[in-house]
């Protein structure tokens, strides 16, 4: 018969015994545990290293509507997104790759005059920032210089 609380008609539930709620428990935590353990290293890659605008003179000034391409070394797979950015200002995303191999790239048009940083974002993580001066580009045809 089953038994009746305080207010005396609704059957009282019986709490499962301690043992049986931990052996439910201990192997779902512990299931758990194997699977974060196997995600864990994929989600520690990051970018390995800067982002590369191919020019061969650190001091090198790039110039506005030239383009340029940017390659960034990485040591994992997924997207790879590229930044650039200046104070005060929003970053600007100036493209996304999916690496071949442990490189990825994309093509950079600077816009503006100013210096700003390049970098890259993979799987959460954050590249190491490239500094760049941009200044008034004149050319086309794939000849561009900056002044």
């Amino acid at each position: 018969m089953a038994q009746r609380g305080r207010g005396g008609s609704r059957p009282r539930r019986r709490r499962p015994r301690a043992g049986f709620v931990a052996a439910l428990v201990v192997p779902v935590l512990a299931a758990l545990g194997l699977v974060g353990t196997a995600l864990a290293p994929s989600a520690q890659a990051a970018p390995a290293g800067r982002v590369d605008a191919s020019a061969a003179f650190s001091s090198a000034v790039y110039g506005t509507g030239c383009t340029y391409p940017l390659t960034m070394p990485v040591n994992s797979s997924g997207w790879v997104e590229f930044y650039e950015v200046r104070a005060g200002v929003p970053p600007r995303l100036v493209g996304r790759d999916l690496p071949q191999g442990a490189l990825a790239s994309t093509t950079w048009v600077p816009h503006r005059i100013g210096d700003k940083y390049l970098y890259a974002v993979q799987n959460g993580k954050v590249s190491q920032p490239t500094f760049v001066r941009v200044r008034q580009g004149y050319g086309s045809n794939g000849t561009c210089v900056a002044f």
